[in-house]
């Protein structure tokens, strides 16, 4: 068995405090103690290693060829356990990577993240936005954010929420266009679409038993942040995630001119590697989203 015998480490940190200045006034400085604790600890390790290796002279001190030799393994063996307390550390906080949906991250993740952070200073979020399926394994991404109905090989998965759509418009649409006041009626208006999601008009139309106006589709976008531009700027009407519209209705950039929804069979979902939650940072994170939502 090795000898596992080892001399305080205060004592060592002192010591190699006292080699790299050549002075206790200095050591005890850099430490945040007295001058007489720093001579203490040097008395105790050079008792417990049973050598001298600082010794007088004149007014300063030097190291012995002991205390040299010594020095140069304490001092690279703290720099280590510095750098394995960081890595210790970064499970618990450090860099947390998260991939989200691009309208999601801008009109729903970002304007709360501030809320985590004050939460948890010791994380520091980077956000990027994506839609692809992550491969953990492969990806340096902690956590992903994305919307679908699928198993997620290599991931593992919670509902973040359902969806519920809705249809919304400008309102100079309704006061200078055709009335609005039921699903029937948007057979007389233009309808953006979705080009991620070409079939969201005509599912929505079904759900009321209506067929989907070919005439009426109108200009196509690849993400609902361009649909609620369009809609807010009178070029038609958007079916859009209700929670993603919210803030446009409140600040009357966009009206909801009925109330008929749809939950399709998708949802959001937080998805991460298998056992990641055992880092402190994806934990408080997936917490911090259940919560944000509930």
């Amino acid at each position: 068995m090795p000898d596992r015998v080892l001399p305080s480490l205060n004592a060592v940190r002192s010591f190699v405090a006292v080699a790299r200045h050549l002075s206790f006034t200095r050591a005890a400085d850099e430490l945040a103690v007295t001058q007489g604790a720093v001579s203490r600890m040097m008395q105790t390790l050079q008792a417990d290693l049973g050598v001298e290796l600082i010794r007088r002279v004149g007014r300063g001190i030097e190291l012995t060829p002991t205390g040299a030799a010594f020095y140069g393994e304490a001092s690279a063996a703290l720099d280590r356990i510095a750098a394995a307390a960081r890595a210790a550390r970064a499970q618990e906080g450090g860099v947390l990577r998260v991939s989200a949906l691009p309208t999601l991250t801008q009109r729903w993740l970002i304007p709360r993240l501030k809320g985590f952070q004050a939460e948890n200073p010791d994380i520091q979020v980077e956000v990027s936005i994506g839609e692809h399926r992550v491969d953990f394994a492969k990806e340096r991404i902690d956590v992903a954010i994305r919307y679908g109905v699928e198993d997620w090989p290599g991931a593992e998965i919670a509902t973040l929420m359902p969806e519920t759509m809705g249809v919304f418009c400008a309102p100079s649409l309704l006061e200078q266009g055709p009335p609005l006041l039921h699903p029937a009626d948007l057979a007389q208006h233009r309808l953006l679409q979705h080009t991620t999601r070409p079939d969201s008009w005509r599912v929505y139309l079904a759900a009321f038993g209506l067929p989907l106006p070919e005439a009426a589709l109108s200009l196509a976008f690849e993400h609902f942040f361009m649909i609620i531009e369009a809609a807010s700027a009178g070029m038609g009407v958007a079916l859009l995630p209700v929670f993603l519209a919210g803030d446009d209705v409140a600040s009357g950039r966009l009206v909801q001119p009925f109330t008929e929804t749809l939950r399709p069979r998708g949802r959001y979902l937080i998805a991460h590697a298998p056992g990641a939650e055992r880092a402190r940072r994806v934990r408080r994170f997936k917490d911090w989203l259940l919560t944000e939502v509930a």
